[in-house]
């Protein structure tokens, strides 16, 4: 298995981006439920509202969106199968992608963040990346993500690739090393290899699941996990770093660290709706940011809870709406907008003006619990 775009396909392996970039000011699955074709239809000739919109879409395969200030790259990564599927990035700075049910089987579809460069020469365009690996004395991720997908075959997963030579088209790479962070329930490698092997300094245990001698390439593919899956925290990846060398071996300071990769695997039967709110790496004394700016906690990591929608934004859970705005139908509201209405608080999960918050699955407005 690999999470890279078939490196056999040149457009798709340099990731050029071939569709438009699409400004939209409708939800975001009313677009995935038309489809690419019907989607490019309707949008022809939308510039009289482009001022309005609030969230900028692009649905073609390996379409691009700068995020994270340019310095983050947004990858809609259709790897494994033709399915419709949309990357977006919010004026708030949140951004993500959603898919509509995937029905083919092979490999997994990888939309992604990407900062810092792939083997093959993409890159987010960050100065901090390649970098030899012997020269990371930091090298921290802190996230927060929305995950909310129909079907139990999918993970949430970092990588980064071991290279040593600079990017180029025939991929210098030698190691591939992913650490899933959450995971549906059919999602598996068996039973770890190194259960509890690693601890990093926030605590944070972390099996070593397996190791493959290649993983679609013929990089040496090491997948990590953490033993306590979530989808908010801060994780030391100098400790994955450090295991590696010490307990796999092979890895010498010389080989170049490409950079930073995050995204989910998905395969048949899932459908998925993901929001980054927070996506930083700290390396070696600087630190890229990206989202909207969303505090992380990063002690016990949360509850990792897949569907409920609510990031982790700080509500003390009380319900309560003194403070927060009754809905209002004229009203336009984007991402992360809170509302009070019939007595409950309501958080938009996209662009959206005149739909009344209720509870249902897959509805602009969720119930904050």
């Amino acid at each position: 298995m690999t999470r890279e775009i078939d490196e056999t396909d040149e457009t798709n392996r340099n990731i050029e981006t071939t569709g438009a970039r699409i400004p939209v000011r409708n939800s975001r699955r009313r677009f995935l439920q038309l489809g690419a074709g019907a989607l490019a239809a309707t949008t022809l000739g939308a510039s009289s509202v482009a001022a309005q919109d609030a969230v900028t879409e692009a649905c073609g395969s390996s379409d691009t969106l700068d995020v994270g200030g340019g310095d983050f790259l947004l990858i809609n990564n259709e790897w494994g199968a033709d399915v419709d599927m949309c990357i977006w990035a919010a004026d708030d700075g949140t951004y993500g992608y959603e898919w509509a049910t995937r029905t083919a089987g092979g490999d997994p579809n990888y939309p992604e963040v990407l900062l810092g460069t792939k083997p093959w020469g993409t890159e987010s365009g960050v100065d901090a990346f390649p970098v030899p690996r012997g020269d990371v004395d930091e090298l921290e991720l802190t996230f927060d993500v929305d995950v909310a997908i129909d079907g139990e075959n999918w993970n949430l997963a970092e990588e980064w690739w071991l290279m040593d030579g600079e990017p180029n088209p025939d991929g210098p790479h030698t190691h591939e090393i992913m650490l899933v962070l959450d995971w549906g329930d059919e999602h598996s490698h068996g039973d770890p290899v190194a259960p509890g092997a690693i601890e990093d300094a926030h605590g944070n245990v972390i099996d070593h699941w397996i190791s493959y001698d290649s993983g679609g390439t013929d990089a040496d593919f090491h997948i990590f996990r953490l033993a306590d899956p979530t989808t908010s925290g801060t994780v030391d990846l100098t400790a994955i770093m450090s295991y590696v060398e010490t307990e796999i071996g092979g890895v010498s300071d010389d080989l170049l660290l490409s950079g930073i990769e995050v995204g989910n695997e998905y395969w048949s039967g899932t459908s998925g709706d993901v929001t980054f709110n927070t996506l930083d790496v700290a390396i070696n004394g600087r630190t890229y940011s990206s989202g909207d700016g969303s505090t992380v906690d990063d002690g016990d990591g949360g509850d990792g809870d897949n569907g409920d929608g609510d990031g982790s934004d700080g509500d003390n859970g009380d319900g309560g709406d003194r403070d927060v705005p009754a809905w209002t139908p004229d009203e336009i509201y984007t991402a992360g907008d809170r509302v009070s209405h019939d007595g409950v608080v309501w958080e938009a999960q996209w662009w959206t003006r005149g739909q009344e918050p209720r509870d249902e699955a897959w509805y602009v407005w969720q119930r904050v619990e």
